[in-house]
């Protein structure tokens, strides 16, 4: 007896949310294939990831190498626990936290976020003891990374100055221009681009007289992408041009990828849609990671849609997805769904709400930063107001406001507010 047709959602839902299952939930997404009785129908343009059909034979292959990739996770995060302990019993608290620290990193490498913040609590409490207290700024530093990556941007300004602070006193320079960076990365999450730029420019202030670095190279660039979402977009350039002298003179490969990225997005803004394609094109060159690859196929998509080339943009979202699926990167996959959302809408093609169900299904996960919810409404609510569906499209924009005031996500909150408005208006009239 053959066995039944087992489409992915099902699957998924046959999985609790158990954190051991993790592993077997991303190895189960990237095994799935598409459904070939779909291939020849009309619904294929709607395919999402629920449509694909789960595959658990091919997972038996897997099971041990997955159960190898935990081991070893666990291995290094006990590894780093005993040498904690060990630092313990020499009285030496410093490296005792100093440990804690790597295995909330091992966690945190492996998207355990809620594992590493306790981790990095723990290392937070010890550093605060000894005389050298860089340890206390570092879990400070990591503990605000992980408070972005939550999508908690006021807590993640908090941190990181508390994590400058430390620094500042204990004379640790590089980790002071670390928290300078964080804070201004934090601020940009919020909108506020002057309170940024005071923090990246302070950063920039404490390297003065300093060797070229990567961080001056990242904090240049910073500045750039602050003058540019000002709206100073010479000054932009002109942060942009400094970068890649910093980078070339360091022979640093890894500046290509985000100034190629940082150009693209100077182009767009100045409504070069031509020159932002080639420059996303040639970062899209030099990616050497496929987390690369789906960053700057999102651009790439993006750009396409710009110019109205909603063919390209659907290919070029189609092979987001495959990279996202294929590799395992399931965070990227709002991003899919949202984009084809978003070609559908300027097509005009109702159906196209499967795609934001998809991404909603997929924001619900428990690692999912809120913000990837409420955009997903965002964007949601604008594709139901263009298909004429008020009621829906203002119950979802306000679901987004909420979100992104609780985030303190100004520019988003801004955008939400004028659609908001726009739709009221017509209502009115």
């Amino acid at each position: 007896m053959s066995p039944r047709r087992l489409k992915l959602d099902q699957a998924l839902g046959v999985l609790p949310d158990a954190d051991a299952l993790a592993p077997l939930r991303e190895a189960l997404i990237g095994a799935s294939r598409e459904d070939a009785e779909r291939a020849w129908t009309a619904s294929e343009a709607y395919a999402t990831l629920d449509t694909r059909l789960a595959d658990p034979r091919a997972l038996e292959a897997q099971v041990a190498a997955l159960a190898e990739q935990v081991r070893e996770r666990t291995e290094a995060v006990l590894r780093h626990a005993l040498r904690a302990l060990h630092a313990a019993e020499a009285g030496d608290p410093a490296e005792a936290a100093r440990a804690l620290v790597a295995a909330g990193e091992v966690e945190e490498g492996a998207g355990r976020l809620e594992e590493a913040k306790r981790f990095f609590y723990k290392a937070l409490e010890l550093g605060r003891k000894p005389r050298d207290r860089r340890t206390e700024g570092l879990a400070l530093r990591r503990l605000g990374r992980v408070a972005v990556e939550r999508g908690e941007f006021e807590r993640a300004a908090e941190l990181y100055r508390r994590g400058f602070e430390v620094a500042e006193a204990q004379r640790d320079l590089e980790g002071a221009v670390v928290a300078c960076q964080g804070m201004g990365n934090a601020y940009v999450y919020q909108g506020m681009w002057e309170r940024a730029r005071e923090w990246y420019a302070r950063g920039l202030e404490l390297l003065e007289g300093k060797p070229p670095s990567r961080l001056l190279w990242q904090l240049q660039s910073n500045l750039s992408v602050v003058a540019r979402r000002a709206g100073a977009l010479e000054e932009s350039a002109a942060w942009l041009e400094r970068a890649e002298a910093t980078s070339a003179a360091l022979e640093d490969a890894e500046a290509h990828l985000p100034l190629a990225n940082g150009w693209g997005k100077l182009h767009e803004a100045r409504g070069e849609l031509e020159a932002a394609e080639r420059a996303y094109r040639d970062a899209l060159a030099g990616v050497s990671t496929p987390t690369q690859r789906g960053s700057v196929l999102i651009n790439l998509a993006e750009c396409l849609l710009l110019q109205g080339r909603l063919r390209d943009a659907e290919r070029v979202t189609r092979e987001l997805e495959r990279v996202a699926v294929t590799q395992r990167l399931t965070p990227l996959l709002p991003h899919v769904y949202r984009g084809l959302g978003a070609i559908a809408r300027e097509r005009g093609d109702e159906e196209g709400f499967v795609f934001y169900e998809q991404a909603l299904e997929l924001c619900r996960e428990p690692d999912s930063p809120p913000i990837e919810q409420a955009v997903t409404q965002h964007e949601y609510g604008v594709f139901e107001a263009r298909m004429e569906r008020t009621d829906s499209a203002l119950a979802r924009l306000r679901e987004a406001r909420e979100v992104y005031r609780r985030l303190g996500a100004g520019p988003e909150l801004a955008r939400v507010e004028a659609d908001l408005a726009e739709i009221e208006k017509t209502t009115e009239g």
